[in-house]
């Protein structure tokens, strides 16, 4: 039982210091996305920029596509095992507040790299680089 308590307690502050390592502003630097039509679209051939800001509790990004304004998001986030999930509050392309996008993600160095998969394909995969 001993064993088992001080794993729990791990995995959980595992978890707490990597959610620290989100905290802070992204830069998206690559990625692309399945559209409505299940076209794999870069998002270089958008021109698309965009930032994303972690607080401890809560993201909110903004993203262009060259000077023209794409899509903005908030709401909160939760990061368990691996496992990046969004539950949007507000939004700029339709979804209804509650909807949960949820990512695999892992942080290496300056980077963040999110995978969203549907139905066991990936629709989703982002590249973003820390800005501060």
């Amino acid at each position: 039982m001993k064993k088992f308590a001080i794993a729990i307690a791990l995995s959980l502050v595992s978890s707490l210091s990597v959610a620290k390592e989100l905290v802070g502003v992204w830069k998206l630097v690559s990625g692309n996305y399945v559209d409505g039509n299940g076209t794999l679209v870069d998002y270089k051939d958008l021109d698309m920029q965009a930032l994303k800001v972690i607080s401890d509790s809560h993201f909110s990004f903004t993203s262009m596509k060259g000077a023209d304004f794409w899509a903005s998001g908030t709401g909160t986030y939760e990061l368990v095992d691996g496992k990046y999930t969004e539950t949007l509050h507000y939004n700029s392309f339709g979804q209804a507040a509650g909807a949960k996008f949820a990512f695999t993600t892992r942080i290496e160095d300056t980077h963040w790299y999110n995978e969203r998969w549907e139905d066991g394909k990936r629709v989703e995969y982002e590249v973003w680089q820390r800005v501060e």
